[in-house]
């Protein structure tokens, strides 16, 4: 039942962030941004701006096509009877649609004329009910009703539903929410999400509030993904500590497991600094300070050696805690700051630093030779045992080298290395952009790209004032474009754009481009800085990537279009970059109704297509592509053309 709990957590927090983004309309073009206060953005593509329409904070549309969070729907959408619905769903003449990770999906079979949302997970209409995408088998439609206390649980008058699923055995006469809905019960069962919780008693069943525990009249239970019962409950004895940690009798719970607490019976909490519950608890008994982790390898208890218990308190960030004498950080093992100065001391702003008025730490291990003075982290990024975070001080830039076991995720060691090679002003030094490739300090523009080994470097006779990153690979002044930070030599910069995106053949990679007068191909390894790069024959101002498809399929095929036709492009057809070779032209495609469907299939408003050939009889009004949970069915309304199963 773990994976079904965490699903419903994941998606509260998809739908919770729907909203915070916007598009924008600037420059003769459109450009999305996923919160309004990012100044992160990207192209909405090939976008029709006479007709362009913003729906929501999410949807858009113009004469051709539907648009989901800046990018064209892969579904094939009506865009004159498109509308959208509460709770970001939608509907056309054809079919109704849901957000679900931050695509639009079908809800195949649902009739859009008598479709109801019921919340942002269930719908409804006069025949089926829906939770995500897929019907619920059986589900009676005229009684069917959600739950108001919960956005999981609905019942219909034969039985009850937790995130679409049936609660085997459950009345749905007397089901009832506990709380805030981790748990519920009818008059014979108590369930934590669809699992019965055995021999638990539904009436003294209760939540204690604001944790993770219940109880009932016998027993303790711990639930979070998996229901496990603690055993008879101490009346006399039964304390919250803390939202993850109990007291029950003389013994210590946290996270719903037992701790060895040495002398429970005088064990008490640490009050926390932060006002919000934390994972990280402290507590400390008549001889020991003790920290709760939430690292189950390394034993989520752990003692502070040598702590001064009278005197030890948490700091600010309950990761940090000091007594009289030292200061603690808590992470997978506890770590005593190394001549460190209390009366300086501060905690940085990025997890895991810290410094003093001489020294700097990372997860309270003292870093060498980088100096506090002038000290702050110019690029942090989580990856594990790969040299990619810069850090300054006002002497130098180094990298900060931190060595984690890929199992446990335990810090085995950290370092750091000047970088003397180029040489940067260390104080002015700073990322560019959000893409964390791109550094400039006062004089320069710099690359670096730690995935493919390419270390810091300047870029070339860049021109600071008008740099702009393009993203990880492209960048353009007003004098050049850089590729990997290196000039590209012939190409303007003067409305240089990527058309669609880079489609992938093993491990080549293949973009197309265009400025203002010129379409290019451009092929390379990934990673490797050395390319080839040919120009093709087609009108660049009308060359685009046929209706922005950005599907999740196969990234090595798709249609592309100009005002003389449309064109089919397959990667695996492409041996070397002949002009003549790298596209097939469809033969009377109509470019202004033309439509690039999924898995290599389109059609416009007289024929259908798969690949550069027609379907020889296929009706372009009916043919579609059906996907459910089973696979996918490609059909018209006189025949099925293929069935793909999953």
């Amino acid at each position: 039942m773990k994976s079904k709990f965490f699903k419903i957590i994941a998606g509260v927090f998809i739908l919770v962030n729907l909203g915070m983004a916007e598009y924008v309309k600037k420059d003769n073009a459109v450009y999305y941004k996923y919160s309004e206060e990012d100044d992160s953005e990207f192209k909405v593509e090939n976008v029709d701006l006479g007709t362009f329409k913003i729906l929501n904070d999410k949807y858009a549309k113009d004469r051709k096509n539907v648009y989901f969070s800046g990018n064209k729907s892969f579904e094939d959408v009506d865009s004159k009877t498109f509308e959208v619905l509460p709770q970001y769903y939608s509907r056309d003449k054809n079919n109704v649609y849901r957000p679900i990770n931050e695509w639009i999906h079908k809800i195949n079979g649902a009739n859009p004329k008598t479709i109801k949302v019921l919340n942002e997970f269930y719908s409804k209409d006069d025949k089926n009910v829906y939770y995500d995408s897929d019907k619920i088998s059986n589900a009676d439609v005229n009684s069917f009703v959600v739950l108001e206390a919960d956005h999981s649980y609905a019942k219909d008058k034969n039985a009850v539903y937790y995130s679409g699923e049936k609660i085997k055995g459950a009345n749905p006469k007397t089901f009832k929410i506990i709380g805030d809905g981790m748990y519920s019960k009818d008059d014979k069962n108590v369930y934590a999400a669809v699992d019965i919780i055995k021999d638990a008693d539904p009436q003294t069943f209760r939540r204690i509030p604001e944790t993770n525990y219940a109880r009932d009249k016998n027993n303790l239970y711990y639930y979070f993904g998996d229901v496990k019962n603690l055993g008879k409950i101490n009346e006399k004895d039964f304390k919250v500590l803390d939202s993850n940690l109990v007291k029950n009798g003389n013994e210590v719970y946290y996270l719903g497991e037992k701790v060895n607490i040495k002398n429970p019976e005088k064990f008490e909490i640490i009050e926390n600094y932060l006002s919000s519950p934390s994972m990280v608890v402290y507590g400390k008994d008549d001889k020991n300070v003790y920290v709760m982790t939430p690292y189950k390898e390394a034993g989520y208890l752990k003692i502070i050696k040598n702590a001064d218990k009278d005197t030890f308190e948490v700091m600010e960030n309950s990761d940090y805690s000091k007594d009289k004498n030292n200061v603690y950080y808590a992470g997978y093992n506890v770590v005593q700051l190394q001549d460190v100065d209390k009366s300086s001391f501060t905690i940085g702003e990025e997890n895991g630093f810290s410094y003093d008025k001489k020294n700097v730490y990372y997860a309270g291990r003292k870093l060498n030779d980088i100096s506090s003075a002038g000290f702050k982290v110019t690029r942090l990024v989580n990856r594990p045992n790969l040299p990619i975070n810069f850090l300054n001080d006002n002497k130098n830039i180094y990298k900060l080298i931190a060595v984690f076991d890929e199992e446990t995720g335990e810090l085995k060691s950290v370092k750091t290395a000047v970088v003397k090679n180029p040489k940067v002003d260390s104080k002015t030094f700073e990322t560019f952009s959000y893409s964390g490739n791109y550094f400039r300090d006062k004089n320069n523009v710099y690359y670096e790209n730690e995935l493919y080994k390419m270390g810091l470097k300047k870029i070339a006779g860049a021109d600071r004032n008008s740099f702009e990153v393009l993203n990880d690979e492209f960048s353009r002044d007003k004098n050049n474009v850089y590729y990997y930070g290196n000039k590209m030599k012939g190409i303007n910069p003067d409305g240089f754009e990527f058309v669609g995106r880079d489609f992938k053949n093993n491990e080549d990679i293949i973009f197309f481009l265009k400025t203002k007068d010129k379409v290019y191909v451009l092929k390379n390894k990934a990673g490797k800085e050395v390319y080839e790069i040919v120009a093709l024959n087609f009108d660049a101002n009308s060359f685009k990537y046929s209706n922005a498809d950005n599907s999740y399929e196969s990234e090595s095929m798709g249609y592309f279009q100009d005002k003389n036709g449309v064109y089919y492009f397959d990667a695996f057809r492409l041996d070397e970059l002949n002009p003549n070779k790298v596209f097939a032209k469809v033969k009377g495609a109509d470019t202004s109704s033309f439509v690039q469907l999924m898995f290599g299939y389109a059609k416009d408003k007289n024929k259908v297509y798969i690949e550069d050939r027609e379907i020889k009889g296929a009706d372009p009004e009916s043919f579609k592509i059906i996907e459910t949970s089973n696979g996918v069915t490609v059909r018209d309304k006189n025949k099925i053309y293929k069935e793909f199963k999953k």
